[in-house]
């Protein structure tokens, strides 16, 4: 049965995830009413509708049968691409950012430098990388020497094609990915984003998934880390929502550098999306701007937050941090007021870091 049959089937019409959710508010009574339309082909007149959830899995916490809108959306967004109505056109953007993610100017697969082995492959994802190519070399130096046998993969996890509907885009995605870790003779990845760590695990790859903060727990602090008393708001991305040793790690790691942490009022499985989630700013920027501004409402301090994604999101707002930044930046006091980066700087950053790892290699 399909995601919009369960929820024609089961929707009681209570209204509480109508009631957490600006996308259901803006176009729907209930998630029946908007199944129902759905269902009758009204995605074709309204195609921006499907496209304009953040899939962030929200209303399934808050539904009392368990449904998802957001599967229901996203089955409907691969339809559309299967009967040519998608990607739109306000995807071009994204589509031409997964191309230049993609290619060789960005990619990169290789073992440990050292010792010319890869037991296990660091996976920053295109979003940390893009924010600070500095905090992903840092960390990969570090797990090189608390985890000899590290290489490392610059790549991006195919997740905005999945999620604009592009199914068989990212499986072949995932196939490379597979690929390339069967020629490094890897079988263990560690994430450092919830986003990618979502869209690998969805799909069930034959490599084993470990969160980056869950190592970073078990290895021990770089020495070089200080105490610091400083207090935070830490914000848990919508894709870590059902990973909990996830966000118990990220807290951990906080409180092993000695910063107090203030809980949002919606926090771990609640986490209210940051409103960059399931590509739906490239449709609907304004709602997805919305989403942030009341995200960062919730905060009174600084936001810390373990997804470069929410964090320059949230950059836009409110000073903010990833969780990088306090480990191995010395100079987040002033980083946490940086802007947002534009695409061009992301890009840039992109190309330094596979420079500066295959620097290595010489």
């Amino acid at each position: 049965m399909t995601e919009t049959e369960k929820i024609i089937n089961d929707c009681i019409e209570c209204g509480e995830c109508v009631e957490e959710c600006a996308f259901l508010k803006k176009y729907c009574e209930s998630p029946k009413e908007l199944a129902l339309k759905m269902d009758s082909g009204y995605y074709r007149d309204k195609p921006v509708i499907p496209y304009s959830c953040n899939l962030c899995d929200l209303c399934e916490t808050i539904c009392p049968n368990e449904l998802n809108i957001g599967r229901m959306c996203l089955e409907i967004r691969q339809k559309m691409v299967e009967e040519g109505l998608g990607p739109l056109r306000a995807h071009n953007l994204l589509l031409k950012e997964q191309d230049w993610v993609l290619s060789d100017s960005f990619t990169l697969a290789v073992p440990d430098p050292d010792l010319k082995e890869c037991r296990r492959v660091f996976f920053p994802g295109c979003n940390l990388s893009g924010y600070s190519p500095l905090l992903v070399l840092q960390t990969y130096d570090y797990l090189r020497e608390r985890l000899p046998g590290t290489g490392i993969f610059l790549g991006c996890c195919g997740s905005p094609n999945r999620e604009i509907g592009q199914q068989d885009k990212f499986v072949a995605i995932i196939k490379r990915i597979e690929d390339e870790m069967v020629r490094l003779g890897s079988s263990e990845m560690i994430v450092a984003c919830p986003y990618c760590y979502y869209s690998l695990k969805e799909y069930g790859p034959s490599f084993e998934l470990k969160s980056l903060y869950n190592i970073m727990i078990q290895i021990g602090l770089p020495e070089t880390v200080t105490k610091n008393e400083f207090k935070f708001t830490i914000h848990d991305s919508c894709r870590s929502r059902y990973e909990k040793d996830m966000q118990d790690s990220a807290r951990a790691l906080l409180s092993s550098m000695g910063y107090q942490i203030e809980e949002m009022q919606n926090s771990r499985g609640q986490a209210r999306c940051c409103g960059m989630g399931g590509m739906a700013a490239y449709i609907d920027f304004v709602m997805a701007d919305e989403a942030a501004k009341k995200r960062v409402e919730e905060a009174d301090y600084d936001i810390v937050t373990y997804c470069a994604s929410c964090r320059e999101t949230f950059a836009r707002h409110r000073p903010s941090l990833h969780i990088l930044d306090l480990v191995f930046n010395p100079n987040w006091k002033d980083d946490k007021n940086k802007p947002t980066n534009k695409l061009s700087i992301k890009r840039d950053n992109q190309v330094k870091l596979k420079n500066q790892i295959e620097m290595k290699f010489k």
